[in-house]
């Protein structure tokens, strides 16, 4: 997403994520300790007790507690000390979950066994390399944020659909070794083939079937950090309620 790194704008990250994914409980979530997140990350995949609507003898029956957080997901931190401008140390702490929970993703994993942020960082740094309006002290800095967010957006679509990254690639022979490259839609199954930048720019937009009603309901304003404090109103500690 575009917006600065406060308090609200992780609450909409997140937001979005679940919407996104239809509730699905992520086995771990690896960030810096930005304290933010573990509120909003209680917040998110959280259940109140009063939220339930249970009957009274399904409430007779409910064990889990006022808040219930799912064990099905782990939240970790990772804190990097460094002298110099080198990262010289790399510190994990297990925030949300227990220790068995977390070795089984790490355990899982084919790319990595430790608890880190490498792969959103890499991917940071790919978007920083394609798109030159975040580049800093440069003419091609945004001076417009609506300008900055579409070209945002057209390299997320060009980093999924047009970029043949390497470690997605299949090997088809062995001896001369040769590959056939993909795309992250194409390793998705969503096409068949890398697309062009004219066949994204050119690709045809449909409006939808059915027409859009005349006065449309007005959208809820978007939940800010506020309102997520306000819902865990005595389930976070207040160490944990970090400025916007």
């Amino acid at each position: 997403m575009v917006g600065r790194r406060d308090a609200d704008a992780v609450v909409r990250l997140f937001t979005d994520f679940y919407d996104r994914t239809d509730g699905y409980l992520p086995e771990l979530i690896c960030t810096d300790e930005y304290a933010v997140y573990q509120t909003v990350i209680l917040d998110t995949y959280g259940v109140c007790k009063h939220e339930l609507e249970l009957t009274p003898e399904e409430e007779a029956l409910f064990s889990l507690g006022d808040f219930h957080f799912p064990e099905e997901v782990t939240y970790a931190t990772v804190h990097k000390h460094k002298e110099g401008g080198r990262v010289v140390g790399v510190t994990e702490r297990l925030v949300l979950g227990s220790g068995e929970r977390l070795e089984e993703p790490l355990e899982g994993s084919e790319r990595s066994r430790t608890v880190n942020t490498s792969f959103v960082e890499r991917y940071h740094g790919t978007q920083r390399h394609f798109n030159a309006r975040k580049k800093r002290k440069a003419y091609t800095l945004s001076k417009e944020l609506c300008f900055h967010e579409a070209a945002v957006w057209l390299v997320v679509l060009w980093y999924n659909f047009g970029w043949c990254v390497r470690t997605l690639r299949e090997k088809v022979q062995q001896e001369p070794p040769r590959y056939h490259y993909r795309t992250p839609a194409m390793a998705a199954g969503l096409t068949d083939h890398a697309w062009a930048m004219g066949e994204l720019l050119c690709y045809p937009l449909y409006p939808p079937a059915d027409p859009r009603p005349k006065q449309p309901p007005r959208k809820q304003p978007p939940r800010t950090y506020r309102d997520v404090l306000e819902r865990l109103k005595g389930v976070v500690h207040p160490a944990q309620e970090a400025p916007g």
